[in-house]
């Protein structure tokens, strides 16, 4: 091992790699592992080498010579030894920050397959991810992404005309991701969208009226879709959510029992939805071919469950004179509607739902006008003898 005093004149005059050679380093007889490197391109690089705090043998590169000088990496070489001696680990650190992965790596890699696994939308959260959030944030590394940085991908979103549900949705994915890869130990620090700042969401109050649910019922009876029309009627009837319908199964189904199974609700867990005459009726108009295990197969994939209703939604909407903003989902919103203003309990709509919190279900229940007017009025008609008293007596009274 060739040792010398490292200085700029000794630098200078180091011999080039003999041809055929391989590189040299030269060590400094003061520092110890610190060495110049000599290329046979005739490249010099500063190096030190030295042993991590688990006895294991570590270099970190310097610098290049004429990018730095020899003082230059004299001085750094010896603030790395200094924290060497105090336990650092100056390499280790370094492969740790190049360990870290990119936003874009790190959604691909690790956070997209987890939430396939895990996460029934998880169709959502690549979608999220695929189309805004890898462009904005995807090069920088976990640990290099601000909360500037999330503030500033936000009011991208709110520039761009995104719904403040849209925004608040892609914000939400933005705090898993780095919730999960700070439990995963991918990074150290804290997780910047933490507090994104999520915008004020107006709940959609849409439901329908009596005759209106009557108009589209008829409608769906005369679609020329009957399984479809079928599909969507049973939604109206339950209350279930479209991919409990169409992903139903004749083994879900228990008619002594009344009762539609979903092995896997929204939740994650199994739950029951129950089925009225009416409903039960309707299953009895189903076509089962033998063999059939879907209520509603689709008609051009053989043993695969019916995929969308789209257009049979859309002309019934038509058919019924329905507003064109009505939703496939806002059956689910009426359901509810309609056992709250018969009286039902938040809780007893909560359960038929599949709600696991009854301000989940507060939000679907909505009152009409004429159940908001009984309502006053149960007060009214409670008042009505100290309004009498406080109107005083009758003009002519005493007369």
């Amino acid at each position: 091992m060739a040792k010398a005093a490292l200085t700029t004149a000794y630098i200078k005059n180091l011999l080039a790699v003999a041809p055929g050679e391989r590189k040299y380093r030269v060590y400094d007889l003061a520092i110890p592992g610190f060495a110049i490197e000599v290329c046979p391109s005739g490249r010099k690089t500063f190096w030190l080498r030295y042993t991590d705090p688990r006895h294991r043998r570590r270099e970190l590169r310097l610098g290049r010579y004429g990018d730095i000088t020899a003082d230059q990496a004299r001085k750094k070489a010896q603030e790395k030894r200094a924290a060497i001696s105090l336990g650092g680990d100056p390499a280790g650190t370094r492969d740790r920050l190049a360990a870290i992965p990119t936003v874009a790596a790190y959604a691909a890699d690790m956070f997209i397959p987890h939430a396939r696994e895990h996460l029934r939308s998880h169709a959502n959260y690549e979608a999220a991810i695929r189309l805004r959030i890898a462009p904005a944030l995807g090069r920088k590394a976990l640990d290099e992404v601000t909360p500037a940085h999330i503030a500033a991908f936000r009011r991208g979103l709110i520039d761009e005309g995104l719904s403040n549900a849209s925004v608040n949705r892609h914000l939400a994915v933005l705090r898993r991701m780095f919730s999960l890869a700070l439990r995963w130990g991918l990074y150290q620090g804290a997780n910047p969208a933490q507090h994104p700042g999520m915008l004020r969401e107006e709940p959609r109050e849409s439901y329908l009226a009596e005759a209106q649910v009557a108009a589209l019922m008829a409608a769906l009876g005369e679609d020329p879709d009957p399984l479809a029309g079928r599909a969507i009627a049973l939604l109206a009837l339950t209350g279930a959510r479209r991919s409990e319908v169409l992903r139903a199964r004749w083994a879900d189904v228990d008619v002594e029992r009344r009762l539609l199974t979903v092995p896997r609700s929204k939740s994650g867990r199994r739950r029951h939805i129950p089925l009225s005459d009416a409903a039960l009726r309707l299953l009895e108009t189903l076509p089962r071919a033998p063999g059939q295990e879907w209520l509603f197969p689709s008609p051009r994939r053989p043993g695969r469950p019916m995929q969308s209703v789209r257009s049979a939604w859309a002309r019934a909407r038509r058919a019924a004179a329905l507003p064109a903003g009505t939703r496939l989902h806002d059956l689910r919103h009426t359901f509810a509607s309609i056992l709250i203003n018969g009286g039902r309990s938040l809780y007893d709509v909560s359960r038929v739902l599949g709600h696991t919190q009854l301000a989940t279900t507060a939000r679907y229940a909505h009152l009409s006008p004429q159940t908001l007017v009984e309502a006053a009025n149960m007060v009214g008609r409670v008042a009505t003898g100290a309004g009498d008293a406080l109107a005083g007596p009758t003009a002519g009274a005493d007369r």
